[in-house]
Order: C-alpha cells, then sequence, then structure tokens
C-alpha cells in the first residue's frame, strides 16, 4: 500500500458523515466527498468500488441500506435523501431518478460481506420495476434529466435551438419535497440556471440511462441466477436484450461512429462521455465498441494525457479547467469506462488510461496533499477550478481501485 493509497484512507475517514444526534439514516456512513449531509446514490454507489476493498473499515453496507429503508412501498429509490429519511425530491419527478447502480455495487460487495444478495434483491427488483414504469419512453429508451443523470451542466443537445423543443416533462415547485422558504429559493434558483435546463428530459432519449438500465437488468439476471430464481432471471435476460437493441437501432450515430442521445427520431451527433455506457452495458456490437475503442484513442478527442474528459476536446464546449461536467475528466466516469473495456478485452487499453489518470492524480496529490473532485485531462500542475478539495467520495477510485484493479 503505498503513500497516495494511504493517503486517499485517511482522508475518507476524515469525510465519513457522523451525525450529532440520532437521524434515520445510517451512521457513520460514507460521505459525498462534498459537504451534504444528505445521501446520494449516484455517490454512494461508486464509493462502494473502492470501499468494499476495506469493508472492515468503512460502513459500506450500511451506506446502500440506507436506500433499501428509505425506498417507498411503490419501489421509488431517491437520487438524493435527507438525513431524516425523506427524499429531497418528488416520486413523480423525473429529478428524483437515480442511475439504478446498486445491483452493480451489490455484486461487486458480495465477495467482501457475504450474504447480501438474497436481502436486497427483491427491494432492487422493486426499483427496476417502478423505473421501468415511470421512465420509459414509448419508443423504448429512458429518460432522466441533468442532475438525475449525474452529469449535471454536461451539455447533450447539437444546438440550443434543441434545448426548448416540446415534449419535456415541465419543471415545478412539486418536485422539491423541501417546504416553505428553503423549497422556494432552491427552486427560483434551479430556474435560474440556464446550463442546466430542468425541463430537458422526457423528450429526448437518453443514451446513458437506457444503457444504465440495460445494465441494471443484466446485474439484476446474474443476481437472480445466484438466488435461483429462474423465471426472474429469464424475464431480466429478455429485457436486457430489448433494451440493447432498441439503444442499437436508435442512439448509434453512424457519422460520428459513437453512441449518442435520441432527438426527433435521429441520433444527436454531439459526443459526450455517456456514449461510452454501451460497453459496460454489454449493449456495444463489436463492431461499435471498436469504434468506441478508436475514439479513446484519439488525443484530438477522449484520449488526452491525463484521463478520459467529460467531452472531447475537440468538442466547442469544452473547457478542461472550468467546465465542470463540460470537460474535466472524472474518476467515477473514467472507472466505468474501464470496466467496460474490461469486457470487451480491452485489458491493454484499460491499464493505459488508468495509469495516465492515475498518475496525474498522484502528481496534483503530490503537491498540494489532497485528492480533488476532477481533474484536466490536459495537465497535472494544478486541479481545475471547479474541483472540490479531500474528495474521498469516488475520488477515492484512482488510488485505490486503479491501483488494485488495473496496476498491480
Amino acid at each position: 500500500m503505498n503513500a497516495f493509497y494511504q493517503a486517499a484512507l485517511h482522508i475518507a475517514e476524515r469525510k465519513l458523515f457522523r451525525d450529532s444526534e440520532p437521524t434515520k439514516l445510517a451512521s457513520p456512513r460514507l460521505g459525498t466527498g462534498g459537504k451534504f449531509v444528505d445521501i446520494f446514490l449516484w455517490d454512494t454507489a461508486f464509493s462502494t468500488f473502492w470501499a468494499r476493498y476495506h469493508a472492515d473499515r468503512f460502513p459500506v453496507a450500511e451506506s446502500l441500506d440506507n436506500f433499501y429503508h428509505c425506498q417507498t412501498p411503490e419501489g421509488f429509490i431517491s437520487r438524493q435523501i435527507c438525513p431524516n429519511g425523506i427524499s429531497k425530491w418528488a416520486a413523480d419527478s423525473t429529478i428524483g431518478f437515480a442511475p439504478p447502480l446498486l445491483a452493480w455495487a451489490e455484486l461487486e460487495l458480495e465477495p467482501y460481506v457475504p450474504g447480501r444478495l438474497a436481502k436486497v434483491f427483491e427491494p432492487l427488483l422493486r426499483q427496476h420495476r417502478f423505473n421501468l414504469e415511470h421512465f420509459r419512453r414509448p419508443d423504448g429508451l429512458f429518460f432522466s434529466d441533468c442532475w438525475g443523470c449525474g452529469m449535471d451542466n454536461l451539455p447533450r443537445w447539437d444546438s440550443r435551438s434543441e434545448v426548448v423543443c416540446a415534449g419535456g416533462i415541465p419543471f415545478t415547485r412539486h418536485a422539491i419535497t423541501a417546504p416553505g422558504e428553503a423549497g422556494d429559493a432552491l427552486f427560483e434558483w434551479m430556474n435560474s440556471q440556464s446550463e442546466m435546463p430542468f425541463f430537458w428530459n422526457r423528450q429526448l432519449g437518453w443514451c446513458d440511462t437506457s444503457c444504465q438500465m440495460a445494465f441494471n437488468a443484466l446485474n439484476l439476471a446474474e443476481i437472480a441466477r445466484r438466488l435461483g430464481r429462474t423465471p426472474e432471471e429469464r424475464e431480466l435476460r429478455a429485457q436486457h436484450r430489448q433494451i440493447a437493441d432498441t439503444v442499437n437501432a436508435l442512439c448509434f450515430n453512424e457519422k460520428t461512429g459513437f453512441y449518442s442521445d435520441f432527438l426527433n427520431g435521429h441520433p444527436l451527433a454531439r459526443r459526450t462521455i455517456c456514449g461510452f455506457w454501451p460497453l459496460l452495458a454489454e449493449v456495444a456490437t463489436p463492431e461499435r465498441a471498436a469504434k468506441l475503442v478508436a475514439a479513446l484513442c484519439d488525443p484530438a478527442g477522449f484520449g488526452r494525457s491525463c484521463g478520459i474528459p467529460t467531452l472531447p476536446a475537440d468538442d466547442p464546449d469544452y473547457r478542461p479547467e472550468s467546465g465542470y461536467a463540460r470537460g474535466p475528466a472524472w474518476a467515477h466516469t473514467n472507472y466505468m469506462v474501464l470496466a467496460g473495456l474490461r469486457k470487451y478485452g480491452e485489458t491493454k487499453l484499460a491499464r493505459t488510461l488508468a495509469e495516465r489518470f492515475y498518475r496525474a492524480a498522484e502528481a496534483i496529490w503530490q503537491t498540494t496533499g489532497t485528492i480533488w473532485e476532477n481533474y484536466s485531462p490536459d495537465q497535472c500542475d494544478r486541479p481545475p477550478e471547479h474541483s472540490g478539495r479531500d474528495f474521498c467520495g469516488w475520488s477515492a477510485l484512482i488510488p485505490i481501485t486503479f491501483y488494485r484493479e488495473f496496476l498491480c
């Protein structure tokens, strides 16, 4: 265990959230890396992939259990839950939807905390069925929103005129469960954010969300297989095939050679990090996977020297130092790409990309003494402008999981 690895563990221990008084959430629990007292499904799931290696030191199972304890009878699991156990967002709003990654997290945790799969299968299946019912479009693709997808201000449209196209679910005050002035102020602030249009949801067939639902079906099918739940396994594998076929029919842009979101009868041309989810979800055909590999090797696009960016360098909105989700490299999305490459036998490339990001983050740790929320894909002299410090959190993936899975 080297010094970078040890530093991540020490920071993560300091970042454990400990409630000063009893709440409905388990305490201590894994933190997001930031200053939030709420829990986030996206953050907690990705934190599982490093914390599982130290399950005797970190409350990883208890952190996941928080989401099941707060699940509604209908199956809804919020992407953000307050310490009182109440969702920050209404169950019938798009902003409450979370990428369904808990089944993946549970499968990865099982070797370190055995015996959980039988306990969590039913709540996971209820969540999956809730998402199928509430977030699927008539064409078979799924939708989310700019926060629900976890990518915040990432631009997904080809032109600004597309952002105002009809068909989205209006963002209303009802979506925020916080009462009184606090909820009113949040609603007003969210409406003022031009980079994050909160009505941009159902009119778009989201490539990443659709692949995440396919991936969730695949992971649930594996849990069902291990539990001897043959009817559910068949149902879930059939769902995976159906969603995969839909993504391949609607979301692959032949001109760009890339998976993109689907709007107004055609796949968009804009390429983002979201287009690599078909690898992890085992959706991409071998021929199309090869094109994604080529995109990762192109230094003018995603093949940057210090990590895989959220937008390729040839995108007009590429902002590697100030863009937040408009260019910087993030530990969790890089891990998604690396895990997807392994599924297609691209282990050598996965190691190369992991080492680039690892060495860059290590260099910044050596000069700043900490681990950051996101990194510039172009330099390792300093952190980007909009990047939180002590982010362990998902950024502990780099010194721990990248090191253990790709560099040892």
